[in-house]
């Protein structure tokens, strides 16, 4: 903790020096922006500056409404919400990390005429228990056109039960060049994950049935993995660079303010490297096999990808009469992965071609839509396909703000490496699982005033031969359909300082034994929003609930960090309360928040996996403050 403080003095005395020696004659001006992956889409952003809400804005509650996870900050997660899951690389055991991982489609690209930095720190629990997050970012321009950004997130939780602490760090430099005939975008990020390893508490009843195991405060209940700890790692440099020529028409690019050329040619270059390790030396029988020791366990592997992605593009809007961007691109992925079997390495390697076409309409608000296909060619993937495309509108309906939108595709992908290949002092398994087919669609509409915010969407997938973890934590495939429903939607509503805002999630599995859903999950938050001092101190009190029907939640495989299905235990139908206040001040944002305080009163049945508990009540503060000149 003491070195956490150290860090925040320094960031801090460092930013307001850096900020006492910037002009107050010049005009504040940042533009803000983000990219997909493939193609490098600009994505026009906005600097986030809560006035409500921050006190919800931590990793884990900024994920899903629904998660399931250790039930400590910075351990490993999945969201309980299927079309909330994420899949940021093609790494099988990174996916347990990304609500915490920064993919380049994460990263927030600036053009700012004076120096922007952000400090952002939570912190909740006690002594015993404590949670802390710090994160610091500065991005300055060196001219008009060349930006240079940079980040470090830290995480330390000790975690309510025992052997339930991680340590989390984020660090990384990026930045952009915006020229009128060449542009280019850079990121060199590093991310490392530890984790300790519990297995869950030895027994519910610690927490179902206080009564009867009386003394037990929650660092000492027992827990079933007594020396074990996990950790991922994660680096990846990626640059981007656009080549553009032919003189096109005077309308001005939104962000360049640069006349749109004819047509670009663009190269990009993702160099990423991941590892995961699974090291113990007591596992008390927890695992009911062994396959080279029995004493201590190492298990680790490792993912490697080169790609190559070369795009060309005619550019939407470079004439009138050609209101479309078309694009045609090939991209290469050299991957090389190394597990260990009987204590001997294991490497292989793969080397796989793509191509693919774009059409798209992304400017103007009164229709935009986009069509893409690509087909893998040559590798083991080949054969592979992805068809989708999408489209919507925003408008005026009377005189309020309305959109309107649908999307869908079809993929036919092949499983990844370690799906087919895995070896490990406990787990081993060597598949030839058949392609995925899905097929998918999903329709939305809105509505906005100063009175409401609402909004509703309903997707429908159908999933042939999907591939999961089954109840021995081992991957399998299904060989059949299964059929997914899904309808969210957001209901917010304003009665003078009195606000009432909600998020529903509805969802029906075709099949509860392969992907077992709650049916229901809902977040409601209701407050009062007020400003005191002559306007200006914001003020936001109120109280919040997290809530999900029981379901049979997924369990958790400490040895390879992954979910796998359970018909055992049902969890859910509990909710968590808490109660908060937010203030919002020039700059800065803070708040103080007692998050579970229903735990003092309701029967506990908080869990958030078998054998996971969450955090009992808990008192989490926090603060954000943004620095502009």
């Amino acid at each position: 903790m003491k070195k956490l403080i150290n860090i925040l003095i320094f960031a801090g005395c460092f930013m307001a020096a850096l900020h006492g020696q910037q002009s107050n004659k010049i005009k504040r001006s940042i533009q803000t922006w983000q990219i997909s992956d493939k193609l490098t889409q600009v994505i026009p952003s906005v600097i986030d500056t809560p006035v409500y809400n921050f006190h919800n804005t931590d990793q884990v509650n900024s994920y899903s409404i629904a998660n399931a996870f250790n039930g400590t900050l910075g351990s490993p997660i999945q969201s309980k919400i299927f079309t909330d899951r994420t899949t940021k690389t093609d790494y099988l055991f990174s996916s347990a990390y990304d609500a915490y991982f920064l993919a380049p489609t994460d990263i927030i690209f600036y053009n700012t005429t004076v120096p922007y930095s952000n400090i952002t720190w939570f912190s909740s629990g006690g002594q015993k228990n404590k949670e802390d997050d710090f994160k610091a970012i500065l991005t300055l321009n060196a001219n008009k056109r060349l930006n240079f950004s940079g980040l470090i997130d830290y995480v330390v939780a000790r975690g309510e039960y025992n052997q339930q602490a991680t340590r989390l760090f984020k660090g990384g430099v990026w930045g952009s060049y915006m020229g009128k005939w060449y542009s280019a975008t850079g990121i060199a990020m590093y991310q490392s994950f530890n984790n300790k390893e519990n297995g869950g508490i030895a027994d519910p009843a610690f927490i179902t049935r206080p009564d009867s195991l009386t003394g037990y405060e929650p660092i000492n209940i027992p827990v079933r993995l007594s020396d074990a700890k996990s950790w991922y790692k994660n680096s990846y440099l990626y640059f981007n660079q656009k080549v553009n020529f032919g003189k096109g028409r005077h309308a001005a690019d939104t962000l360049t303010k640069d006349t749109i050329k004819i047509a670009t040619l663009q190269h990009t270059l993702k160099l990423e490297q991941a590892a995961k390790r699974y090291k113990a030396t007591s596992e008390d029988d927890f695992y009911p096999v062994i396959y080279y020791d029995s004493l201590s366990t190492v298990d680790s592997t490792r993912y490697r990808s080169f790609r190559n992605t070369l795009a060309l593009t005619i550019n939407e809007g470079f004439s009138r009469f050609f209101p479309l961007g078309i694009t045609f691109y090939a991209e290469n992925d050299y991957q090389d992965y190394c597990t260990v079997k009987d204590t001997v390495p294991v490497y292989n390697y793969e080397n796989d071609v793509l191509i693919g076409a774009e059409m798209a309409k992304r400017k103007g608000k009164a229709f935009l839509f986009y069509a893409n296909a690509e087909l893998n060619t040559l590798g083991r993937k080949a054969g592979d396909f992805v068809i989708n495309g999408g489209a919507g509108s925003s408008f005026r309906l009377f005189k309020d703000s309305a959109f309107v939108k649908v999307n869908a595709y079809l993929k036919n992908t092949s499983p990844s490496y370690f799906e087919n290949n895995y070896y490990s002092n406990h787990f081993s398994w060597s598949n030839n699982f058949d392609k995925t087919l899905k097929t998918y669609l999903d329709g939305g509409i809105g509505l906005r005033n100063k009175y409401l915010d609402v909004s509703l969407n309903v997707s429908v997938q159908n999933i042939t031969n999907y591939i999961y973890i089954n109840n021995n934590a081992v991957p399998d495939q299904y060989n059949g359909n299964i059929q997914l429903l899904t309808a969210d939607a957001i209901v917010n509503l304003k009665f003078g300082p009195l606000y009432l805002q909600n998020k529903i999630a509805y969802q029906k599995s075709g099949n509860q034994d392969i992907i077992a859903l709650p049916e229901i999950s809902t977040y409601n938050n209701l407050f009062f929003g007020f400003t005191m001092f002559k306007k200006v101190l914001a003020t936001q009190l109120g109280a919040d609930m997290y809530y999900h029907t029981a379901y049979f939640a997924p369990n958790y495989m400490p040895a390879t960090g992954l979910f796998y299905s359970q018909q055992t235990h049902l969890i859910g139908n509990y909710p968590v309360i808490s109660v908060y206040a937010n203030f919002h001040l020039k700059t800065a944002t803070f708040f103080f928040k007692y998050s579970h305080m229903n735990a003092l009163f309701m029967a506990p049945n908080y869990f958030s996996m078998p054998n996971y508990p969450i955090n009992q009540d808990m008192f989490r503060m926090g603060i954000t403050w943004n620095f502009f000149d």
